[in-house]
């Protein structure tokens, strides 16, 4: 009963951010929503193809290898953002075209990481659906889509761009090192702040881009 409901929460939850983040960005939440959810999805199962050709290639990727804070765990810890971020970045480009705005891009990129989060958490934790679960199912979207968001704002100039590839590689570096850097500071005892700081830096570039963004559009003064 208790994964049921954790599955509903996350699937719940996933949605609704989706859809959010879709109204937010001035596109049409039904449709939008839904294809960046199945990214999210196709993401997860690249992620979880991406760790199975690691194990067989004898890379142990697992998480709780972080607790060891040891030189081994940082690069482990960017390994797996790495593969994470990788794997969304590849979910946000099948859902957007060339021409979109970042806006909208920044919707998919949210739309992509509810869903790899809702499948992520019933994955992870739904054999052991405590508080910490429903937690983590309610708000991981939030945390996924902040850790996407360097790579999700050079997307839309990437699509415009004859270096595609070139262009996304040091934004989806940048995603991966925050991203190692949150799950570090989760694993890690008394590194709460690190987590904390990951999640708040690109929270902090959004907030600096919107508020540019409103400057720019805003009339100049006019004085008589």
């Amino acid at each position: 009963m208790g994964v049921l409901a954790l599955s509903l929460v996350a699937a719940a939850s996933g949605a609704a951010w989706a859809r959010l983040a879709a109204w937010r960005a001035g596109v049409r939440p039904g449709g939008f929503s839904l294809y960046a959810l199945l990214g999210g999805t196709a993401a997860f199962g690249l992620a979880l193809v991406a760790y199975e050709a690691a194990a067989r290639a004898g890379a142990d990727l697992r998480w709780d290898r972080l607790a060891r804070g040891d030189s081994a765990a940082f690069l482990l810890a960017f390994a797996i953002g790495l593969v994470e971020e990788g794997a969304k970045l590849i979910g946000v480009l099948l859902v957007v075209e060339r021409g979109i705005r970042t806006r909208a891009v920044l919707a998919a990129a949210t739309g992509v990481a509810s869903g790899f989060s809702a499948l992520e958490t019933i994955a992870v934790l739904g054999q052991d659906p405590g508080a910490v679960a429903f937690l983590r199912a309610a708000l991981g979207p939030v945390g996924h889509a902040l850790l996407a968001v360097p790579v999700a704002l050079a997307i839309a100039p990437a699509l415009r761009s004859p270096r595609r590839a070139a262009s996304l590689a040091l934004p989806l570096l940048a995603s991966a090192t925050l991203h190692g850097a949150g799950d570090l500071g989760l694993a890690l005892p008394g590194s709460r702040l690190t987590f904390a700081v990951a999640l708040a830096a690109p929270a902090i570039i959004l907030f600096a881009r919107g508020r540019r963004r409103r400057a720019t559009a805003a009339p100049l003064p006019t004085w008589k």
